[in-house]
């Protein structure tokens, strides 16, 4: 089973202040968390000029919840969230075809 977890971000006045260089650098700065948590795969998808709603999407992908919760308690406890420089506005969470695992199951 495949979770699919989608975190909607908004960027903060901080973030924006920062240059583009010390924007990478805080992202490389997250590279050890990341790395630490191998089994949650992480993509980070830009939706300021295409939505009001939030500035960022972080789409994780795992097969372990629990990973994935710990992957992201150390993201809370990051610069991303601490300074903070993003505002957490909403997490949806959904299985990869689902629907599947449930008639293989049902059946």
């Amino acid at each position: 089973m495949r979770w699919v977890i989608v975190v909607q971000l908004t960027a903060l006045p901080a973030w924006l202040a920062l240059d583009r260089g010390q924007r990478r650098a805080v992202v490389a700065s997250l590279e050890p968390v990341l790395s630490a948590h191998r089994d949650v795969q992480v993509r980070w998808i830009d939706t300021e000029s295409f939505t009001a709603d939030c500035s960022d999407l972080l789409i994780a992908e795992t097969s372990e919840l629990r990973t994935w919760n710990h992957l992201f308690e150390a993201l809370r406890d990051s610069v991303l969230f601490a300074t903070p420089y993003f505002r957490l506005e909403r997490i949806l969470t959904g299985i990869e075809d689902g629907y599947r695992d449930y008639e293989s199951t049902a059946a």
